[in-house]
């Protein structure tokens, strides 16, 4: 299993970021005469106060991602929520950055269907904006305890996280960009690929109601959903647990 604490310079961002990636081993990387095996690869996207060593800290996902010979790719956003900030850097872009980056210097498949991302709170957030705008990237997407109403993050009192510099003066994300459901709508209309989607979020989190409300718009879209709730309380606690079925 290898383990990088990936520092380079961001074409998109203008400066160095920081990037944390697991590589499963598979025999074929250690023999001159093979090609390497290209691997399955999870874009892991971290919650508003985590950043891309988060999970590597805090959960099992090296030992759940060596099991599955699955790469996994944890980029930091700092408190971007996945936008191209009015105020701020060009997160959403930056993440198509890394996708294409990762993909072209380890041996990582680019076939769809070996490509998944995830990602918990405000990573579960912009898993959902990627998987409405980059679908044809992804084959399944696993928002846990997402953030879907939009506003109730942008409006959220946390430190020094500022709406403002995310969205600037616009009073409302409703119909925009940032919003879910306005990019489900968009998607449906203009017929793009939608990944698989793993909607996962316990009965106790603040968010339960906001994960069942998206969840009723899908199916009034006409989506079958594999949907699973539970009793836990610690959103960390439950990604720790949920990992394991990515």
């Amino acid at each position: 299993m290898a383990y990088i604490s990936l520092n380079y310079h961001s074409p998109t961002i203008g400066m160095h970021q920081n990037l944390t990636v697991i590589l499963p081993e598979d025999q074929s990387f250690f023999n001159n005469d093979t090609t390497a095996k290209p691997l399955k690869t999870l874009m892991l996207l971290h919650g508003l106060s985590s950043d891309e060593t988060t999970y590597m800290r805090y959960t099992s996902i090296e030992r759940y991602a060596n099991e599955h010979k699955l790469a996994v790719i944890m980029p930091n956003v700092d408190h971007s929520a996945y936008a191209n900030m009015a105020y701020g850097h060009s997160y959403y872009d930056y993440i198509l950055e890394v996708y294409d980056y990762v993909h072209q210097i380890f041996p990582l498949s680019k076939k769809r269907d070996d490509n998944f991302i995830a990602g918990h709170s405000m990573g579960g957030y912009g898993t959902i904006k990627f998987a409405l705008t980059q679908g044809d990237k992804f084959a399944k997407a696993v928002p846990l305890s997402a953030v879907f109403e939009a506003q109730n993050l942008m409006d959220l009192e946390w430190n020094d996280f500022s709406k403002e510099a995310i969205i600037g003066n616009l009073s409302s994300v409703k119909g925009t960009e940032h919003d879910p459901y306005y990019l489900l709508d968009k998607a449906v209309a203009e017929d793009k690929q939608i990944p698989k989607l793993l909607i996962m979020c316990g009965k106790q989190d603040f968010l339960y109601q906001d994960n069942l409300d998206f969840i009723d718009y899908l199916s009034r879209k006409m989506f079958l959903i594999n949907l699973k709730m539970d009793q836990e309380i610690m959103i960390m606690h439950i990604g720790t647990k949920r990992l394991s079925v990515l």
